[in-house]
């Protein structure tokens, strides 16, 4: 394992792809900054050529500047070399869970995650919640929007699992200084603000 783990090591430098995971990198985690590298530990890597994917698996550790994803797999997709710009040749990131995205004193988890560089957003999937300190929001799909840093959270299509939840202490900071906004329908409804997922929490 570890032989071929050294082995795929040595194929991704020889074709230039962790140079530009390392070197150059857009925002790829909530928080960041295009200007940090994206760092990788893993306890294996599979490097497909043919695919022109990397999969990492066993206790993943990506690290871009304060901003943290850890998961059970990741799996990185990469453009042609003569499509990236700027080096940057990560086109997409999937992270089988559990996933835990951690940014400062924010904290987001789900049954698996997604980073797209054509829409610049990082998706969690599946029993999401989003913390900051005791506040917390529950859904069932967060969409961070590295653009504007604002991030959403979507209730299920079900009737049961179709609401946001959302808990909020006196004294600490909101569960968005990234300026979340909570939606209680689904998916695909318009955005809602997060007071009026509070009002909904009242009720309850």
């Amino acid at each position: 394992m570890i032989a071929r783990t050294i082995f795929a090591a040595a194929l991704l430098l020889a074709a230039g792809a962790a140079p530009a995971l390392a070197q150059k990198s857009a925002a790829v985690l909530p928080g960041a900054s295009s200007k940090e590298p994206v760092s990788i530990d893993a306890g294996k890597l599979d490097y497909f050529d043919k695919d022109q994917k990397l999969v990492y698996s066993g206790a993943v550790v990506a690290t871009q500047g304060e901003s943290r994803l850890k998961a059970s797999v990741l799996t990185i997709f990469l453009e042609d070399s003569d499509a990236s710009a700027n080096g940057h040749r990560m086109r997409r990131m999937e992270a089988q869970g559990p996933v835990t995205v951690t940014s400062k004193d924010q904290v987001g988890t789900g049954d698996s995650g997604v980073y797209d560089k054509a829409e610049n957003k990082v998706f969690l999937n599946g029993h999401v919640t989003l913390s900051q300190g005791a506040n917390v929001t529950k859904g069932e799909r967060l969409v961070y929007d590295l653009n504007t840093n604002q991030a959403v959270v979507l209730g299920g299509a079900s009737a049961q699992s179709g609401r946001v939840r959302s808990v909020f202490t006196p004294g600490e900071k909101s569960a968005g200084a990234a300026a979340p906004t909570a939606d209680s329908r689904a998916p695909t409804a318009q955005k809602t603000r997060a007071t009026r997922t509070e009002a909904a929490a009242a009720k309850d």
